[in-house]
């Protein structure tokens, strides 16, 4: 049995405000908490306090109906926290609380290089490891952060605010790894029907829906080729004609967000030559299990400009751009085979890759595992590479080129998962299963800036991928004071622009009663950056400005507030 998330809506006549998280009694799996209250009538500001035993460790004041604390929280230890509003006269109310909550203990065993901390791209770095089943979250320094405890979850993607995807060993199911999204607590908001088995992505449509790798098969003949003679030993007819052994192929499945139907989907079986094939896998397919894995797709993406899926097909070294709503294939990109279909992009010589990211220019970024690296580039030894693609398209003719790439070396050569993501100042973050799982942040210069050792290794654990994240909480901004609460509005905050900036911001806002106006930048740990106005405004419409040239790319905050209305306002910074 499985936890879900539950929502059970009260009414009382009674209105009191509550202690909202960490939730009473609870024990948390993340030391980056972040504590929730309910509004108190009338109250303007709030005093929080929590506790270790005596000690008191978090004494604060917010405006806001919430507060994070990253640095005070330790694991395997229980607090105690409690609230008091804070009226605009200065007095105190009384204490809400105490509530008590617990953390438990740290998985992961991570250990941090830092070459240039200069350069390193802000956030935390959240990783999940096959076989072990696990996941968790980690700072600059290689401090765990947050874990998925023993619910054996397996992180496969995020959206980057706030909502995670994976999947989780169900040892009683058939299809054993069934796709989810999670939350920070471990608890489930969705679970695929798990029909069929679901592999290695899930991701959220624009339009709310779930979009999955599922398995699929069919019973096909066994081609000619050097492989013939054995399978003829085991007793197959091996003559390229006669049906007599599963090829296993994918799907791709769109799941109706509420009903869990299918309602899309995309067979490769209808869509891909299957005289294209890599005939290095046949050799003990017949000796084996009897069972050939045709494509192994093993990410995609949904552009939605585009209209359009890309995916990842790793035994084909190919990477597909499909039209969603007629579901044919724009283009395909990478090794030529026998059919034709691979239109270009043959030189660029990625082999077996694993992940994709579909930058905002229209470039590709992919892990080119380089299982075939000896015999597509003429390596001496097999090498993965971070790769870094530019599509372009001339009267409907289509090429490729390599913008930018690194080589790992031979230690690092990752047969197997990994990723590589583009971060928000630029630089790149690559993930291999070689070294025992390693995660290396390196500029456009190929500098390497940052280094993470996972410890991870085979056959008990290997890293599946990993991603840099603003924060456990990225979303934060949306948990301040309900402003509708507040008969009385001073003012209007419109929405700043360019969003995102570079290196100045526009900051527009319309104040319609007289007063104290306070507007403010913070950042992405809520630390207050700088003033850019404190004092008085008459009714009217006001613009400022906001210069960031000495700030790092990242998440900030505008925060415009009065006594008695507070707003806030996230933007990006991308240098």
């Amino acid at each position: 049995m499985r936890n879900y998330i539950i929502l059970i809506v009260t009414m009382t006549s009674i209105s009191m405000a509550g202690l909202v998280k960490p939730v009473n009694g609870s024990t948390l799996n993340y030391i980056h908490v972040l504590f929730e209250w309910e509004q108190e009538s009338g109250a303007y500001a709030y005093n929080l306090q929590a506790s270790q035993g005596n000690n008191l460790i978090i004494n604060v004041e917010e405006l806001t109906l919430n507060f994070i604390e990253d640095d005070n929280i330790n694991w395997e230890t229980s607090y105690n926290w409690q609230v008091r509003p804070i009226y605009s006269n200065g007095s105190y109310g009384n204490w809400i609380g105490p509530n008590t909550f617990s953390t438990g203990s740290a998985i992961a065993d991570v250990d941090v290089t830092i070459h240039n901390g200069n350069l390193y791209s802000p956030g935390l770095t959240i990783f999940s490891s096959f076989f072990n089943y696990y996941s968790a979250a980690f700072d600059n320094e290689g401090n765990e952060v947050w874990n998925t405890g023993q619910s054996d979850i397996v992180y496969y993607n995020t959206n980057y605010d706030g909502k995670l995807f994976g999947c989780w060993l169900d040892n009683d199911s058939p299809n054993n790894l069934p796709g989810i999204e999670f939350n920070l607590d471990s608890e489930f908001t969705w679970e695929e029907p798990n029909e069929e088995f679901l592999h290695h992505d899930l991701i959220q449509l624009p339009n709310g829906n779930y979009l999955g790798i599922v398995e699929t098969s069919q019973f096909c003949p066994i081609p000619l080729g050097s492989w013939t003679e054995i399978c003829q030993d085991y007793g197959y007819v091996a003559d390229g004609i006669f049906l007599e052994l599963f090829w296993i192929g994918d799907k791709i499945v769109e799941w109706d967000k509420v009903t869990k139907e299918v309602v899309w989907s995309w067979n490769v079986f209808d869509y891909f030559n299957m005289e294209d094939y890599d005939s290095g896998l046949w050799d003990n397919v017949c000796a084996d299990n009897g069972e050939y894995d045709w494509t192994h797709i093993n990410a995609i993406v949904f552009n939605e400009a585009e209209s359009a899926l890309y995916i990842s097909t790793r035994h084909l070294s190919r990477i597909t751009k499909i039209d969603y709503q007629s579901k044919n294939i724009i283009w395909n990109m990478g090794y030529d085979m026998p059919s034709g279909d691979v239109g270009f992009g043959h030189e660029l010589g990625f082999s077996w890759q694993h992940s994709l990211q579909v930058l905002n220019n229209g470039n590709i970024l992919t892990l080119d595992n380089g299982n075939r690296s000896e015999s597509f580039l003429n390596t001496e030894f097999p090498t993965t590479r971070g790769i870094e693609i530019s599509v372009e398209e001339n009267n409907g003719e289509y090429s490729a080129v390599i913008v930018w790439e690194y080589s790992l070396t031979e230690e690092l050569f990752g047969f197997a998962s990994g990723n590589v993501q583009k971060l928000e100042n630029g630089n790149y973050l690559i993930t291999t299963v070689g070294g025992g799982g390693t995660v290396l942040e390196i500029t456009p210069g190929n500098e390497i800036v940052w280094q993470a050792n996972l410890n991870l290794s085979l056959p008990s654990g290997a890293v599946y991928r990993a991603n840099r994240i603003s924060s456990l909480y990225p979303n934060v901004s949306q948990l301040g004071v309900d402003n509708n609460i507040n008969i009385i509005t001073d003012f209007h905050l419109n929405s700043p622009y360019p969003n995102p900036f570079n290196p100045t911001v526009n900051i527009e806002f319309s104040v319609l009663g007289k007063s104290v106006i306070h507007l403010l930048v913070y950042d992405i740990k809520g630390t207050e950056l700088e003033t850019i106005f404190k004092g008085v405004q008459n009714p009217g419409v006001y613009k400022y400005s906001w210069t960031a040239e000495k700030y790092p790319s990242g998440t900030y905050f505008i925060s415009l507030k009065t006594e008695k209305q507070k707003e806030i306002k996230k933007i990006v910074l991308l240098k």
